[in-house]
């Protein structure tokens, strides 16, 4: 009698707790995100035991127009992509077509990876749980029109950061090549692989991967934030066809709906089996330890412990087992979040870059879900936005400073003036031109900002780069080359007018 009674307690308990999360409840906490962020839009699915409780849009598609989000209207995932990637390698896992301790060669016979021993050992697991400690460049993929093959190749002439296994090193393109090999152990594309096998017995009929099918979609658009004018302004859309299995699938409030409940009834959808529990728990279940440092504790100031999945984030949220990811990609942001253990799935989706805006809503419905102390997330998220801005702006005031006072280059600037090559990014050019350098790498041209000596800044604040580039002195006191990106970059051959001034 006394186990049926506190059987009975807690399953009331739980019954309390889920009851908060009505639809006026969730209702009124994205109008207070939306209010408190200033979000142009936001698309927000949540998922109780196999039903969606709650599905809708909000605000705009596009600032300075009036066409609203629906549940339908698309925005891009980012990186939520990834547990998209990890669930079709699962679902061959199940197969036997792949396993994810075998090398990444067993499917991909040209990948290699520049360090010996990263290269003898690297597994699919390996390149799943971010674990390779391939150094990560984002340049590459971001900055480039390189296929997807030529970025795996690229990828990995990169030097390693650490030795694999030896800790986190989230990785895109490492993600890409996951992609890569689950396409080769099903013997189609991996666009197709998704389609068919997720998309279509889903019933996410929404959903897209391809940039082709963006424009005649319905879809939001993308927006960046300015938080020193509080204002967001349209961010122009990309190709990024070639990182698709990292972050390019674009979907629908409706479409996460059905993500949700795959996932947390454990590779059911409807009553037909997709996938074993055994091999989608295996995608939940913690495989790199990821460092808790002072941002995370801004976010999730109760997390004790924080890991890498397969295309997840594992960590404790209140005692609770939460399995996460969140994305960002062309000016969207992305966050979804199952509490697998208590039958709570939630995917928000917005049209501006403003991650935090949707880690704060997110926090604030699991709270009001397990009955947890209410806590006002987005004042908190907002105050720490504004203390870290206003450090960085005074970290950038201090640069400017010092730049107004500190030794000049070594060189006059022809000197520096040059092709340069790396292993991995190929070849940028130098060049100097009304007292100033200029660095030409596929895609970007930036300005080179002097800061001391021979270090500069290559610097694009529309982009949101700034990277210290210091250039190398041979030991006769000519340019040799620089670093930028964590790379060397050697001297392959100076240009035209910077022999003919040292002459």
């Amino acid at each position: 009698m006394r186990r049926f009674v506190i059987a009975i307690g807690i399953s009331l308990i739980a019954v309390a707790a889920s009851a908060q999360l009505s639809e006026a409840v969730i209702d009124k906490d994205v109008r207070d995100t939306i209010e408190a962020w200033h979000l142009p839009g936001l698309a927000i699915a949540v998922v109780q035991n196999d039903r969606v409780i709650f599905v809708k849009g909000y605000g705009i598609k596009e600032a300075g127009k009036t066409e609203p989000i629906t549940p339908d209207t698309l925005f891009e995932l980012g990186s939520t992509t990834k547990a998209f990637t990890a669930t079709a390698m699962a679902m061959l896992a199940d197969e036997k077509k792949l396993s994810w301790d075998d090398p990444v060669r067993n499917y991909l016979p040209g990948f290699h990876i520049a360090d010996a021993c990263t290269d003898s050992l690297i597994t699919l697991r390996d390149i799943a749980s971010h674990r390779s400690g391939v150094a990560r460049h984002d340049e590459l993929w971001d900055d480039s029109d390189f296929s997807r093959d030529e970025l795996i190749h690229r990828i990995g002439m990169m030097k390693i950061w650490r030795p694999i296994r030896a800790g986190y090193q989230y990785n895109n393109l490492m993600f890409v090549t996951a992609g890569e090999t689950a396409a080769s152990a099903a013997r189609m594309p991996w666009a197709d692989l998704i389609r068919t096998r997720i998309f279509a017995p889903l019933g996410m009929t929404e959903s897209r991967i391809a940039f082709a099918d963006w424009p005649k979609s319905d879809h939001a658009t993308g927006h960046r934030w300015s938080s020193k004018n509080e204002f967001a302004a349209i961010q122009p859309m990309r190709n990024y066809d070639a990182l698709a299995p990292a972050g390019t699938i674009k979907s629908s409030a409706h479409d996460m709906a059905q993500w949700l409940r795959f996932q947390l009834a454990g590779g059911v959808i409807d009553g037909k089996r997709l996938l074993s529990q055994e091999a989608l728990e295996e995608t939940h279940a913690p495989q790199t330890i990821i460092p808790i440092g002072p941002a995370t504790h801004q976010l999730y100031p109760d997390t004790n412990f924080l890991t890498y999945a397969l295309g997840w984030n594992a960590s404790d949220y209140h005692g609770e087992l939460l399995v996460a990811h969140a994305g960002a990609l062309n000016g969207f942001r992305s966050n979804v979040a199952l509490l697998p253990k208590r039958n709570l799935g939630i995917a928000i989706l917005e049209n501006v870059g403003r991650e935090t805006a949707l880690a704060a809503l997110r926090n604030t419905i699991i709270d009001q879900f397990l009955g947890a102390p209410a806590r006002d997330w987005n004042g908190e998220l907002l105050d720490n936005e504004k203390v870290d801005g206003a450090k960085a702006e005074a970290r950038l005031a201090e640069r400017v400073a010092k730049r107004a006072t500190a030794p000049k280059p070594s060189h006059d600037l022809a000197a520096y003036a040059g092709t340069f090559h790396n292993a991995g990014f190929g070849d940028a050019m130098i060049s100097a031109a009304d007292d100033a350098l200029v660095l030409h790498w596929e895609r970007i041209t930036l300005p080179l900002v002097h800061e001391n000596y021979d270090t500069f800044s290559a610097i694009d604040t529309v982009e949101d780069i700034d990277e210290p580039l210091q250039f190398r002195l041979s030991p006769d006191g000519t340019i040799a080359g620089f670093m930028l990106f964590g790379e060397e970059f050697v001297l392959a051959q100076k240009s035209a007018t910077s022999q003919k001034d040292l002459r």
